[in-house]
């Protein structure tokens, strides 16, 4: 080994979990290294800088990793491409700004209707909604208070983001159908924050944010947990946790630029490299003691993967409604359908979301449905009649946690410093294949109150026979209440290994029919402060837990 540091805590992952726990984890003045596979990325990187910003982002921006093929990433095989990315930041690099929250039943859907190894989560929304206020507060929310169909929150720091006409069109339907609405939560600044600009609405949020606006965590987390002194190593593609005695002692990691090993020796490891990096590292990490990998004595690191199911409509209108313009997430949702209903014969259920067009390539190469422009004669017809006057619903379905939905190592396929692959096998139940059907006839007939025109050209028009995007990484190494059901206890403790923690996408036990940004960061920040309260316990020293009083708001 060419050399070693030493840490309080070693945190694997510089994503929307690890910067959450590096941050206040140092806020007490614990010593934290984190290691990041990836690099910083500048904002004059991002493609809303390219002159063709709507191909750049299919192309070096893509989510899979596989048409990327940069040296930071690690390539996937299997049926399915996940959506991640690789830098400081995390996969939150390329995501749009949706905060909504987990409700109090998503807690509980093992009691609800325990199908196929569902099980309840060993927190309740109650246990987690402190930790919420906390990384609301961090990162800066826009939120219009008040929805009747949650429990009630915080003021956001800035008023939520106006819906637009897209919004208010189909606001009217929804009102007209009986069916709650509300404006969506955003972790988008509406006003200024910690030197982040506010939003000035120019649209492809998706593309990056010059302005610092959308809360990914490189602006957020990091430059406070950098002032605390957190020493942030990227270009670090960790190869194995290392574990002595039944204890982890740290990881040995590979500079990506020199190949040159080296190792940080920790008291305390977090491992926060999500939905499908978490277990494959776990997996990596098979030695003796651990034939079948960290934390795996139960056999489940890997399995219990969601994505969430989803389907996309496109509709449009005999006039313009300017979706292309102002924020790119959803403006406003529709949780009528959230609960489970038998009669629907389907368990759990599905938001609806009313979301917006990106820009003239978009149209022109189908929105989101594969409705193409035909290209010579007709072209600018059909540009003239689609563009500025498209509008998206989809349905965000929670799908179950099936046990063969799972990530496992592909030694056949290996990045670019000789590691194996991700293997991903995922199958949309057909359970969640009906909650889809249901969906998109509720989605059509919103929008036909609405007068959208559903153009019945599109070729692949969404739904359960779209391809699965994969963009929410879920449910690999869940935390639950016993050793048998889950891979952590109910602070993201490993069972096997007490003093590794996982915190990230993968600890989540079901998806919920909502984006999990907001949930799983509240996840780490719950496990930050239950390492910074019970640390010299953790590490088996008999002493009094601190008892830190958690910041207002």
């Amino acid at each position: 080994m060419a050399s070693y540091s030493e840490a309080d805590v070693l945190v694997i992952g510089a994503g929307a979990g690890g910067a959450a726990v590096s941050k206040r984890l140092s806020d007490a003045g614990i010593t934290v290294i984190c290691l990041e596979q990836g690099d910083w990325v500048h904002p004059l990187q991002h493609p809303h800088f390219h002159s063709e910003w709507e191909i750049e982002k299919r192309r070096g921006w893509s989510h899979d990793p596989n048409v990327r093929q940069l040296p930071e990433d690690y390539p996937t095989t299997g049926n399915t491409p996940p959506l991640m990315y690789n830098a400081v930041g995390g996969s939150a690099i390329i995501y749009a700004g949706a905060w909504p929250r987990f409700k109090p039943v998503d807690f509980r859907r093992g009691t609800e209707h325990g199908v196929e190894g569902t099980i309840d989560w060993p927190i309740s929304y109650e246990d987690l909604e402190p930790f919420y206020a906390i990384n609301d507060a961090e990162v800066g929310v826009a939120r219009r208070p008040g929805d009747p169909g949650n429990p009630a929150r915080l003021p956001g720091w800035g008023p939520a983001i106006p819906p637009g006409k897209v919004g208010n069109r189909l606001a009217r339907a929804f009102d007209t159908l009986g069916w709650h609405w509300w404006p969506a939560d955003h972790s988008i600044l509406t006003r200024p924050k910690d030197n982040r600009l506010a939003c000035n609405a120019c649209g492809p949020c998706l593309a990056g944010c010059p302005r610092h606006s959308i809360a990914t965590p490189d602006v957020t987390y990091w430059p406070k947990a950098l002032s605390n002194g957190v020493d942030l190593r990227t270009n670090a593609r960790v190869e194995r946790i290392n574990v002595d005695k039944g204890r982890a002692t740290g990881a040995t990691y590979i500079d990506r630029r020199t190949g040159q090993r080296s190792e940080v020796r920790a008291k305390i490891v977090v491992l926060c490299a999500n939905g499908v990096g978490t277990p494959r590292l776990l997996l990596m990490s098979a030695q003796a003691g651990h034939p079948d990998g960290l934390a795996n004595s139960s056999g489940l690191v890997g399995t219990h993967l969601m994505f969430h199911a989803w389907a996309f409509e496109d509709f449009w209108f005999d006039e313009p409604i300017e979706g292309y313009k102002a924020q790119e997430a959803a403006v406003l949702y529709s949780q009528e359908f959230y609960n489970s209903d038998p009669d629907r014969g389907f368990v759990n259920g599905f938001s609806i979301q009313v979301g917006r067009s990106s820009g003239a390539a978009h149209s022109a190469l189908g929105a989101n449905s594969g409705n193409l422009a035909p290209w010579g004669a007709g072209h600018r017809e059909f540009f003239n009649t689609h563009f500025g006057s498209h509008l998206l619903v989809y349905i965000q379905g929670e799908d179950l946690p099936i046990a063969t939905n799972r990530v496992t190592l592909d030694s056949t396929v290996t990045d670019s410093s000789g590691l194996p692959a991700a293997h991903v096998n995922y199958e949309l139940h057909e359970n969640d294949r009906r909650l889809l059907a249901y969906g998109r006839e509720r989605a059509r007939e919103a929008a036909a109150v609405a007068g959208g025109l559903i153009d019945t050209s599109s070729s692949g028009s969404g739904g359960y026979d779209f391809p699965q995007p994969g963009w929410h990484l879920m449910g690999t190494a869940r935390m639950g209440n016993t050793p048998e059901d889950s891979v952590t206890n109910k602070f993201n403790q490993t069972w096997d290994v007490p003093n590794l923690f996982i915190a990230d996408g993968s600890s989540l036990p079901t998806s919920a029919a909502v984006n999990p940004t907001s949930t799983l960061q509240a996840v780490a920040v719950r496990c930050a402060e239950y390492i910074k309260d019970n640390h010299a316990e953790i590490l088996g020293q008999k002493t009094t837990p601190r008892n830190h009083e958690l910041p207002a708001g």
